[in-house]
């Protein structure tokens, strides 16, 4: 008959934790495991699959991302300081990471900071602001700063794509949806440190 991992492990002496060195078990949260019957996996899902996970012999969890998105892999980011609806609220993550560390485990959390949804308020009010200047006007750090958070350009550079309603292009490199961040621009990396904060 097939032994059961589990059963075959128990008598396994667990190892001193050096935190150089962990199992990493990743979690794709959308389709894992699915706590409420809506047909999407979340993160109390995740937290009824711990022991199991913990069972295997993972002792680090990385989840791909679980900011708001209009997206089923979360990966053009809405909010930064937020928990997608579909998948729990604050509450449940921060008792996902209590339980994850009771038992050893590290969470790592797949922060996108490449670029953001075209529809996070930064790109909405560099865009809403670039369509209200006149062709020939450059724009005004002071009157919108959060144009300087992208990438923008009157040229069409290879990985840019055009504003709709304007002579303005965007650079997007993996989708028109997802602006890339200006990641050169020190306020930007200022907004970064107080995300990962």
């Amino acid at each position: 008959s097939p032994v059961q991992m589990i059963d075959y492990n128990k008598g396994l002496v667990p190892a001193v934790i050096d935190d150089d060195y962990r199992t990493t078990y990743e979690i794709f949260v959308y389709s894992f495991c699915d706590s409420n019957g809506d047909g999407i996996g979340d993160l109390n899902g995740i937290r009824e699959k711990l022991d199991y996970i913990s069972d295997m012999g993972f002792d680090q969890l990385w989840l791909t991302p679980v900011h708001p998105s209009d997206t089923y892999h979360k990966y053009d980011v809405d909010d930064y300081c937020a928990i997608d609806p579909s998948f729990g609220t604050m509450e449940d993550y921060e008792a996902l990471l209590q339980e994850c560390h009771a038992r050893g485990m590290r969470v790592l959390l797949d922060l996108v900071l490449n670029h953001t949804s075209d529809t996070h308020p930064w790109f909405r009010a560099a865009t809403d602001y670039l369509r209200t200047l006149p062709p020939d006007q450059d724009p005004v750090f002071e009157d919108c700063p959060y144009v300087w958070y992208y990438v923008f350009s009157r040229e069409r550079y290879d990985g840019f794509v055009p504003l709709e309603g304007t002579s303005w292009y965007y650079e997007a490199r993996f989708w028109s949806e997802m602006p890339d961040l200006n990641l050169g621009n020190q306020v930007v990396r200022d907004e970064v440190a107080n995300i990962v904060r």
